[in-house]
């Protein structure tokens, strides 16, 4: 009689898991969750700067989920010193980490929110110069005099906006200066009249000399 052949039994994923635990228990407890670690905070790094926090998000929550592989592997594997010592490293990293990202993510809202109200000084002040072009005595909320001038758009502007410097809230954010590439001018929607120019200039994160971190408008009052 011939002799069954015994039929491999794959196996299973939860199997395959097991084994991966103890037979690599260092690479699974230090080497995988580490460059794991690195991948998702690079990517979270990357797409806060690119101002896509819901993305950025989604990568910091995979961050901070990590430790729980470490755990499943202490409890599952047979060989735990790893995971162990891992587990205890780990709490002072990601702690270290989350305090680096929660700070870029509060310069990223605040960087945010200075470029939207430039855009929204820029657009209110030519709003109200267009107020002298339709036949109107007053503009700037009322608060100079028809016919419209650089100077007055600025003194009415500097007067009448009464958004906060997001990096100084204890400060408005519009105010008349020229300065607007030194550090100290972070957060600062700076306006000035050259002729009949308003210019606009706004320094949104630091460093403030790098043309990467400026917004600038000129708005002609005619």
């Amino acid at each position: 009689m011939k002799k069954q052949k015994k039929k491999s039994i794959k196996p299973s994923f939860w199997e395959k898991i097991k084994n991966a635990l103890n037979n690599s228990p260092w690479h699974s407890a230090f080497t995988y969750p580490i460059l794991f670690l690195i991948i998702c905070f690079s990517l979270s790094l990357v797409f806060f700067n690119k101002d896509l926090e819901n993305i950025g998000v989604f990568f910091l929550i995979l961050f901070f989920l990590t430790p729980l592989w470490v755990l499943f592997g202490l409890i599952v594997s047979k060989r735990r010193l790893p995971y162990l010592l891992s587990l205890i490293i780990g709490l002072a990293i990601p702690m270290t980490i989350g305090i680096m990202v929660y700070n870029g993510v509060v310069n990223s809202a605040k960087k945010m929110s200075i470029k939207s109200m430039h855009y929204q000084a820029r657009k209110n002040i030519v709003a109200e110069i267009q107020k002298c072009n339709i036949g109107e005595s007053k503009f700037m909320s009322n608060s100079q005099d028809c016919p419209a001038t650089a100077v007055k758009t600025v003194t009415g502007a500097v007067n009448t906006m009464n958004d906060k410097n997001p990096y100084d809230t204890s400060r408005k954010a519009v105010r008349e200066s020229n300065s607007y590439t030194k550090n100290e001018d972070v957060g600062y929607i700076s306006l000035s009249a050259s002729g009949s120019s308003v210019l606009i200039n706004t320094c949104v994160n630091t460093p403030c000399k790098k043309g990467e971190n400026r917004l600038q408008d000129i708005i002609e009052v005619k």
